[in-house]
């Protein structure tokens, strides 16, 4: 099936243009957003945690004390200076299973979402190889995660801690270890997706042949975080 012609939310799309125009420019306005901003400093530096999608970032988000999460790259609204007088916090995942859980909570689920308001609810019937596709035109919903963790600094390229979603349990000693006291808090697995029980073949209707191809796909088209995060 082919992706779904743009729509957007509100008349001709104009409420999803606004929003996106207004993400676009927002090193107009350099500084974090309510969606990176935490009650934690470490050493000093204010702590900003930035949310990759499908990494158990409510979660860790919640844990962090941030009021509203949001998927904005640091590169779109912060400046070096700042980049570097924060210590900054994302988690991350195999890029494989992080493309299922996507295709599993944006395609599968009935409820409405971002991509929803913006190809409109036939977004729902498309195959994982379109979601791909929906991924590398609209990346916050899902693109390569070194979106989220790097930065355009000589001096700072990555941020301060990448946590791998293989290693929840060890999160909290993690950001403990790194100066962000969250001793007093707990982590709770928000959001807990079901695609760790899933019988994939069954639910997504593809063969073996066909789920080995997807995922060689998907591979290829996130191959930069295999390398970056040390996923084989």
């Amino acid at each position: 099936m082919s992706i779904p012609k743009w729509r957007g939310a509100g008349p001709f799309g104009l409420a999803t243009r606004v929003h996106n125009a207004k993400e676009d420019l927002g090193w107009l306005w350099p500084g974090p957003t309510s969606g990176m901003r935490t009650d934690y400093t470490c050493h000093g530096r204010p702590v900003i945690f930035l949310h990759n999608p499908k990494t158990g970032g409510n979660s860790l988000g919640k844990l962090l004390g941030v009021k509203r999460l949001s998927h904005t790259f640091a590169s779109k609204r912060l400046n070096e200076k700042q980049w570097l007088s924060c210590f900054s916090v994302v988690a991350v995942r195999d890029p494989f299973e992080r493309f299922l859980s996507g295709y599993y909570s944006h395609i599968m689920r009935p409820d409405k979402n971002g991509l929803v308001k913006i190809y409109g609810w036939n977004i729902k019937k498309i195959t994982p190889r379109d979601y791909l596709d929906v991924l590398a035109r609209n990346p916050k919903f899902g693109g390569r995660q070194t979106l989220w963790t790097d930065f355009p600094s000589g001096k700072k390229p990555r941020a301060d801690l990448v946590l791998k979603l293989e290693e929840v349990a060890t999160w909290h000693a993690q950001l403990i270890a790194a100066g962000v006291d969250v001793s007093g808090r707990t982590l709770d697995h928000a959001n807990k997706s079901a695609r760790a029980n899933s019988d994939h073949l069954s639910r997504l209707d593809m063969t073996a042949t066909e789920f080995a191809e997807l995922e060689r796909d998907v591979r290829a088209y996130f191959a930069v975080d295999y390398i970056a995060f040390g996923y084989a």
